[in-house]
């Protein structure tokens, strides 16, 4: 991918760019991060706008990469369901 022009494929905070990107990397797809010393420094800042970390990938594996994105942003990053947690004496 070194030599392969890249496309910016996702942008958010850091949590979720890092999270996708393993999600991509699982598929076979080589996925960069960019701008992720700022999404470290103030992550809830700019959450996908100026300052938000960008996923990128190989043009190459653009239509791929994208069908997992679409999958990634419609499901929820939280449970909702109650932690199934005890009180110890």
């Amino acid at each position: 991918m070194l030599h392969e022009e890249c496309s910016v494929v996702y942008s958010g905070s850091i949590v979720q760019a890092d999270l996708l990107k393993c999600l991509l990397e699982g598929a076979g797809i080589h996925a960069l991060l960019q701008d992720e010393f700022i999404g470290m420094i103030a992550p809830y800042v700019f959450p996908g706008g100026a300052g938000a970390v960008k996923v990128l990938v190989a043009k190459s594996d653009m239509d791929q990469a994208r069908r997992i994105v679409e999958d990634f942003s419609r499901k929820p990053t939280t449970k909702t369901t109650k932690p199934n947690l005890r009180l110890v004496k």
